[in-house]
């Protein structure tokens, strides 16, 4: 059956789509054996809906490519569980098992003192070079730095309140507590993690961790300026990249524009040199008495006495690795655990990631873009 629709919600990959929809009777066949993997969101009075593509291959008796089946759409509204709804940022942060994104928050308040009439903006930050690290194995885990992945602006003119930030930065520890517990129960990923009771008995049933609240960022001047394009300087001595610290002693007193900004820059070729590397080098050449790096001005003598120069490549410090059979240096890029892990709240069963074994593959790009057409929005906000 076909109906026109202006927005429609697919029952199978749980996409928004536009123009026919596909429509099938509760009482087909292949609704009665495949109900558990549909989405009820895409379900009206007697009938499911479908987009095209799955719909044509639910036809050819096919995998639709995005669908349960095909472990992509795997949370339904339906069965997403109570225990991880309405987590703030902080909360999620704080169950999750890794961390390889932090989050920008920038409030306001509104003409009322309400919570609703506060305006925020939320967006995200990833560091390079990233060090992922391990899973972590015990949750509330004593080492997350909390400063390091949220950092908050404030512009008003008075200094935020408690009760300004709440909604945005509060830990409920009840609300911590009973998702984890949930997780180890029915995420795998989950299943042998200690929960930190030593940490949480400790805690306040309801407050705001004092590391981010220390470290909020104050702004009292308007910030129409700021909201498209590049900005310099938020406040004085808060620099952008060390270049523009290096050469803030070089500005008149009136002069505060630097002289390159915006910009950001990182080692995509694999040939930024270790700065410890060099470290070991100078110490090196300290105790025996010969420099080994060499300024570029001085690379054109170099080329002209080569065997000198093969002679300190060979003296530099060097770490090799011995591999018996066929073991291999353990990556968390590569783990196909760490997308899951980091986004509970988006995997609650500790499925779906775009690197976990499905029938048909999914590529990374592919598996966003998707994510991102998702009806549910839970994808679609700055955790991916």
């Amino acid at each position: 059956m076909l109906a026109a629709s202006q927005r429609s919600i697919c029952c199978s990959c749980g996409k928004f789509f536009t123009g026919y929809v596909y429509q099938i009777d509760d009482h087909d066949h292949f609704i009665q054996t495949h109900q558990t993997s549909l989405d009820r969101c895409g379900h009206h009075e007697d009938s499911w809906d479908f987009c095209s593509q799955c719909y044509t291959a639910i036809r050819r008796s096919s995998i639709p490519k995005f669908s349960a089946e095909n472990f992509v759409n795997v949370s339904m509204c339906q069965h997403y569980p109570s225990a991880l709804e309405d987590l703030t940022p902080v909360e999620e942060c704080i169950i999750a098992k890794c961390h390889p994104v932090g989050t920008i928050l920038k409030l306001r308040p509104g003409d009322h003192a309400s919570p609703t009439n506060y305006n925020a903006l939320r967006g995200h930050m990833i560091v390079i070079p990233q060090d992922p690290g391990p899973l972590l194995q015990i949750l509330p885990s004593p080492e997350l730095r909390l400063d390091n992945l949220f950092k908050v602006f404030w512009l008003g003119k008075y200094p935020p309140t408690n009760q300004d930030l709440k909604p945005f930065l509060r830990v409920r520890k009840d609300k911590v507590l009973t998702a984890l517990h949930y997780l180890v129960q029915h995420n795998h990923l989950y299943h042998d993690i200690t929960i930190n009771q030593t940490m949480t008995d400790v805690w306040p049933s309801d407050f705001i961790p004092p590391e981010i609240a220390d470290s909020i960022i104050h702004l009292e001047d308007p910030d129409h300026h700021e909201r498209e394009g590049y900005t310099v300087s938020l406040q004085t001595g808060n620099y952008e990249n060390d270049f523009q610290a290096a050469q803030d002693d070089a500005f008149l007193p009136n002069d505060n524009d630097p002289f390159v900004t915006g910009s950001v820059y990182t080692d995509v070729n694999g040939e930024r040199t270790d700065s410890n590397l060099r470290l070991i080098d100078a110490l090196l050449g300290v105790v025996t008495g010969k420099t080994r790096w060499v300024d570029e001005t001085d690379q054109a003598a170099d080329s002209s006495d080569e065997p000198e120069h093969e002679h300190r490549q060979r003296d530099l410090p060097t770490i090799s690795y011995a591999i018996h059979s066929q073991a291999t240096l353990m990556s968390s890029w590569e783990d196909p655990h760490y997308f899951t892990g980091a986004f509970p709240t988006l995997f609650p069963n500790g499925l779906g990631g775009h690197q976990d074994q499905r029938p048909i593959p999914v590529s990374l790009n592919t598996f966003a873009q998707w994510a991102l057409s998702h009806h549910s929005r839970r994808l679609e906000s700055p955790k991916l």
